[in-house]
């Protein structure tokens, strides 16, 4: 009996938290909106799947197209303009880039800001190339003056494991594209220079923790093995030899079935089945007490804003925060702790995030 009504506490206590919260629309009229980086706490720089680059005035709603010239492949399923980064009078942006002959890369441009425009924007780095339409990546982050920028593998499986591939992995570049001097692999024979991490399936988002001053990220597993983990520097997740508890989508075991092998980084949190991961922030604001210095993860598939407690080593006690209103794509927050959102829908918008 105890048992029972320790579930049912539980239960109520769970929905009483996901019930805490609701959004509010502030920006409408977008279309499948990918990625967001604040300019200040009034103005942010927003990508479209469709190929803009969007700076929105969130308190005159004032919406400026900012044009290029990146050759963009227009939006199916995964493909277009994906992640974007502000910092000082210049954005980052990666996307899925026409490379020729039906054949797309996971590039990255740099775009310096003059008077409300791009006074140039132009490609700083190139993945390979590839036929297939899946898994590009992408997020960016900055720590210091160096970019890390998440590749997906582009359903290739193993080719995660290739040190002469840029799919599957982790790069750290300086901002004019080149490799640091200091990457692991830098000195090693047969590896691309820019590479970081190896073993990756297609990271969707990343973050960089004021706590500890560490990188970590979310990876999509197939059908299950989503994972919440780390970024260190010459490290492994073991895609394709391990999916971290999934399988694939036709129910085919990956590799010997194996979530981890030893000698192999171990994501710090997995989602069974997946939920389809994507960007993530740490709350360090004050608006919302009971999220200080949590994680805050967003989803696609579920269609939900959760949190996790984190304390550097394990995230625990999972919360959804709302659910069921689209494929969640981003969360932001900016310097007075404000809260919003993007749904990758058409005519979507961007979400701020209210208590009930």
């Amino acid at each position: 009996m105890k048992f029972f009504i320790s579930i049912i506490f539980f239960l109520l206590t769970f929905n009483l938290n996901a019930s805490e919260y609701k959004l509010e629309k502030v920006i409408s009229g977008l279309n499948k909106p990918w990625g967001m980086s604040f300019i200040n706490n009034n103005e942010l720089f927003l990508t479209q799947k469709s190929g803009e680059i969007l700076k929105i005035n969130l308190t005159t709603k004032e919406v400026k197209n900012f044009s290029h010239n990146l050759k963009v492949v227009q939006p199916h399923w995964q493909a277009g303009m994906l992640d974007i980064i502000y910092k000082d009078e210049e954005v980052f942006v990666s996307y899925t880039e026409d490379r020729g002959n039906d054949k797309t890369s996971t590039s990255i441009a740099r775009g310096i800001i003059k008077d409300e425009s791009f006074s140039e924007i132009e490609n700083i780095f190139q993945s390979d190339s590839s036929w297939n339409n899946i898994h590009w990546g992408s997020r960016l982050m900055f720590k210091g003056d160096l970019l890390y920028a998440s590749i997906g593998e582009r359903g290739h499986g193993s080719v995660a494991q290739d040190p002469t591939s840029y799919f599957g992995k982790m790069i750290r570049i300086n901002k004019d594209g080149s490799a640091p001097k200091d990457n692991p692999y830098a000195e090693n024979e047969g590896w691309l220079p820019e590479i970081y991490q190896i073993g990756l399936r297609n990271p969707q988002g990343i973050i960089l923790n004021p706590q500890d001053d560490e990188i970590y990220i979310t990876n999509h597993g197939p059908r299950g093995g989503d994972f919440f983990g780390k970024v260190e520097a010459g490290t492994n997740y073991g895609w394709a030899d391990v999916a971290w508890g999934g399988i694939d989508y036709d129910g085919s075991i990956i590799g010997d079935g194996s979530a981890w092998k030893e000698g192999l980084l171990k994501p710090i949190y997995t989602w069974i089945p997946s939920i389809a991961v994507s960007d993530m922030t740490f709350y360090v604001g004050d608006l919302f007490p009971d999220l200080k210095n949590k994680l805050l993860i967003t989803s696609l598939k579920a269609q939900k804003l959760i949190s996790l407690e984190f304390d550097g080593k394990k995230a625990r006690n999972e919360t959804i925060l709302f659910e069921k209103i689209g494929r969640v794509r981003d969360v932001e927050a900016n310097s007075v702790g404000e809260i919003f959102v993007i749904i990758d829908n058409d005519n979507s918008g961007i979400w701020k995030l209210v208590s009930d």
